[in-house]
C-alpha cells in the first residue's frame, strides 16, 4: 500500500528541512509513540538498531534500517516488524525548491502481514498522512510568522509549576546573575518543547540569544546550585563518530565517567577526553517542570547534523545521485571500513571535472577500505557510490567544520563558578581523564617564614587569608578557578592561557598596590594534563602541572615566569603587549626535563596599565 501527499510550504527549503529533519520532535508532534531502543553489534562494523513501541497493551518490536538522507533534498526510513498486522513500513520526505517556496512530497509504504490486515493497515496509513499534513501546516504557520512555535501540541507540556519557577528565579537573581539572562531563561523553561529543556546546551542558547557564552554558562551554573534549584547539572559523553550521547550517557554525574567509553549505536570505544568528549549541559529541575525523558527517534538526520549525506549500499550495488554540499572540509566515512578519506568542496562550479565524483568500498567484510580518487569536488556534483564487498555498507559524507558549540568539561571545571557550586562533583577514585590543554598557575609568597616570625602567627595568617581571597577573586574575574592552596601557595587553572597570564598580571598589580605589600612569586604553564580525584577534589597532575610549579620556583618575586614558547601564542602575546610587559629571556635546567628550558621573566612597568585581554 503506497500513499502520497504533496504540500507547498511558503518558506525556503533549508528552513523547512530544519524542522522535517528533526525526527525526534517531528514524531512527538505527529503523535507517534515513544520508543525503547537496543543495539546489536555487526561483525563487519556498526550496529543493527531495534525499537520497541507500546501500542495499548501490546509491545511491538521492529528492526530499523539506517535512515538515508541528502541534506536538504530528502530523508527516508524503513522498519521491519517482527509481529503484528504490519510487516514493513517505509516513509520518505522529498523537498524541492519551487518559486520561493518548498514543495514537500510525503510518501508512505505500508505492507500488511496478511490479507486480513489490509483494511486496518490502510486506516493506519491514512491517519498517519492526515497527521503529517496537519503538522506541515503548523510548520508553515511558524515559518511565515503566524505561530510562535512549530510544536503547539507539546511546547508547554507538561506545564511549569509557576510558584516554584518564580521562587527559583528570585533566588537566582539574589546571586547577582544578569537580570536579562535570568528572565530569558525563565521564559525558555516555561515555554520550550520538553526535549529542549532536558538537554540544554548553554553555548548554543547563548548564540541564539545573542549573549556572551561564558556569561550564560555562569548563570546556568548558579541556577543549578542547591540554593537555587532551577536547573540540574549534567554530564554527557559525546561519541566522536556520531557526536551524540548514548541514551544511558545523558544524565551522568562526574563520578560516573570512566576513562574509556562505549557508544552502543556506533559500536566503537573512545577515550573520555575533557576537551572533546565530555560535555556539560543542563536540564530543568523536575520540581519546576516535571518533564519525562523519553525518545521518539534515534536515527534521524538532525541527531547527526555534521553528516550531510547518509546512504546504504547493498552488496555489489552502485548508486548514482546528485549531492550539493556547501564549500568546506569533508570526509568520506563508513562504519564498515577503517579510517576515513578527507576531501574539500570548492565553490567553483564551472569545472566539469569536479561535477562527477566516484567513491567506492572495496575489500572483504570487516576489512573494507574506502576509495575516493578526488581530493576536491564542486558544490553541485553527481556522485557514483559503489559497494564492491559482499555485505551492505553505510556511507557518510561528514562535514569537518565546527559544529554545535559545546561547553566542555575542560572549560567548565576551570571556572570558579563551578568550583564554588559543585565542589562535590569529582571523578571516582582511580579514574584518570585526559585534558589536552589547560593553563596552570602556581603562586607563592616570598619571605613568608620571616613574616610569621616577625609579626606573629595571627596577624600573618589574617594577611595570608586576605591574600587568598584576593587571589580567588582575581582568578574568577579572569575565567579561572582556584584549584587548591598549599601552605602559602595557590594552584589555579584556566582554559585559556591568555586569561591565566592576565590574571597573573592583575595579581602582581594588586599586590604592589597594597599599603602593606606582599611579594608574590608566580609561574605559568600551559599544556596537557590528567584530571583526577585528589582527596575529594577535582585536581590535575602531569608534566604541565610540574613545570608550572618549577617555573614558579624560578620567580624572584613581583614577576611572572613562563616558558618562552608560551609567548608565541597570539592571545598571550597580545596580553603582554597591552600591559607593556618587559620580557627577560633566560635558560635554566629544570628537574624532570632532559634539556635546559627556555624561559621568560615577565615584569611590569612602574606605571599602572590595564590588564585586559
Amino acid at each position: 500500500m503506497r500513499l502520497v501527499r504533496t504540500m507547498r510550504i511558503a518558506a525556503p527549503r533549508e528552513r523547512v528541512w530544519e524542522l522535517m529533519a528533526d525526527t525526534e520532535r517531528l514524531n512527538r508532534e505527529v503523535g507517534l509513540p515513544s520508543i525503547r531502543y537496543e543495539f546489536l553489534p555487526r561483525a563487519t562494523g556498526g550496529t543493527e538498531m531495534f525499537g520497541t513501541v507500546q501500542v495499548g497493551p501490546v509491545s511491538v518490536r521492529y528492526r530499523e534500517l539506517p535512515f538515508e538522507w541528502v541534506r536538504p533534498d530528502f530523508h527516508s526510513v524503513r522498519r521491519l516488524f517482527e509481529s503484528g498486522p504490519i510487516r514493513e513500513t517505509a516513509l520518505e520526505f522529498r523537498l524541492r525548491e519551487e518559486e520561493g517556496a518548498t514543495r514537500v512530497d510525503s510518501t508512505a509504504v505500508l505492507v500488511p502481514r496478511h490479507f486480513a490486515a489490509s483494511s486496518f493497515v490502510r486506516v493506519v496509513g491514512e491517519k498517519l498522512m492526515r497527521d503529517l499534513t496537519e503538522t506541515w501546516k503548523t510548520f508553515e504557520a511558524y515559518l511565515v510568522g503566524q505561530a510562535e512555535t512549530p510544536y503547539p501540541r507539546h511546547s508547554r507540556q507538561p506545564p511549569v509549576d509557576r510558584e516554584r519557577l518564580q521562587r527559583a528565579v528570585a533566588a537566582l537573581r539574589q546571586t547577582g546573575a544578569e537580570a536579562q539572562i535570568v528572565s530569558r531563561l525563565a521564559d525558555y523553561l516555561a515555554h520550550a518543547p520538553p526535549e529542549d529543556v532536558t538537554t540544554i546546551r548553554p553555548f548554543a542558547l547563548a548564540d541564539a540569544w545573542g549573549w556572551e557564552r561564558l556569561a550564560v554558562l555562569k548563570t546556568f551554573l548558579r541556577a543549578a546550585s542547591r540554593e537555587v534549584g532551577l536547573l540540574e547539572l549534567r554530564w554527557r559523553l559525546l561519541c566522536p563518530s556520531c557526536r551524540g550521547a548514548a541514551p544511558e550517557n545523558t544524565s551522568l554525574h562526574l563520578g560516573d565517567i570512566r576513562a574509556e567509553v562505549h557508544c552502543p549505536s556506533c559500536n566503537i570505544r573512545f577515550d573520555a577526553d575533557f576537551d572533546k568528549s565530555v560535555e556539560v549541559c543542563f536540564a530543568v529541575a523536575p520540581g519546576v517542570r516535571p518533564v519525562r525523558e523519553v525518545q521518539y527517534c534515534r536515527g534521524g538526520p538532525w541527531l547527526t547534523p555534521h553528516v550531510c549525506a547518509q546512504l546504504t549500499l547493498e552488496a555489489g550495488k552502485t548508486r548514482t545521485l546528485p549531492i550539493c554540499l556547501p564549500p568546506g572540509r569533508y570526509a568520506l566515512v563508513s562504519p564498515q571500513a577503517a579510517g576515513s578519506i578527507p576531501f574539500c568542496v570548492e565553490n567553483a562550479g564551472d569545472d566539469g571535472s569536479k561535477r562527477k565524483v566516484c567513491a567506492a568500498v572495496k575489500g572483504q567484510a570487516g576489512q573494507a577500505a574506502l576509495v575516493l580518487p578526488e581530493t576536491a569536488v564542486g558544490r553541485q556534483a553527481e556522485w557514483t557510490l559503489a559497494n564492491h564487498t559482499e555485505e551492505p555498507v553505510l556511507l557518510h559524507l561528514e562535514s569537518q567544520e565546527p559544529g554545535v558549540p559545546v561547553a566542555t568539561a575542560a572549560l567548565v571545571t576551570t571556572l570558579q563558578a563551578f568550583r564554588d557550586q559543585f565542589s562535590s562533583e569529582v571523578l571516582s577514585p582511580g579514574v584518570e581523564v585526559a585534558v589536552r590543554q589547560i593553563c596552570v598557575l602556581f603562586s607563592d609568597l616570598k619571605g613568608s617564614t620571616a613574616m610569621y616570625r616577625q609579626r606573629g602567627d595571627a596577624p600573618s595568617y589574617r594577611l595570608v587569608r586576605d591574600h587568598f581571597e584576593a587571589m580567588r577573586r582575581i582568578i574568577a574575574d579572569h575565567d579561572g578557578a582556584l584549584v587548591k592552596t598549599i601552605g602559602d601557595a595557590v594552584m589555579a587553572a584556566f582554559a585559556d592561557p591568555a586569561h591565566g597570564l592576565a590574571a597573573a598580571i592583575a595579581i602582581q598589580k594588586e599586590a604592589r598596590a597594597l599599603t602593606d605589600p606582599l611579594i608574590v612569586k608566580l609561574g605559568l604553564h600551559s599544556g596537557p594534563t590528567i584530571a583526577i580525584n585528589a582527596n575529594g577534589l577535582l585536581d590535575y597532575f602531569g608534566q604541565t602541572v610540574n613545570l608550572a610549579a618549577r617555573l614558579q620556583s624560578q620567580s624572584q618575586g613581583e614577576d611572572i615566569v613562563i616558558a618562552a614558547d608560551l609567548a608565541q601564542d597570539a592571545r598571550v602575546a597580545e596580553v603582554l603587549r597591552a600591559n607593556a610587559c618587559h620580557l627577560e629571556p633566560f635558560t635554566q635546567t629544570v628537574r624532570g626535563l632532559d634539556a635546559p628550558l627556555a624561559m621568560l621573566c615577565v615584569t611590569l612597568p612602574d606605571e599602572e596599565l590595564s590588564a585586559g585581554v
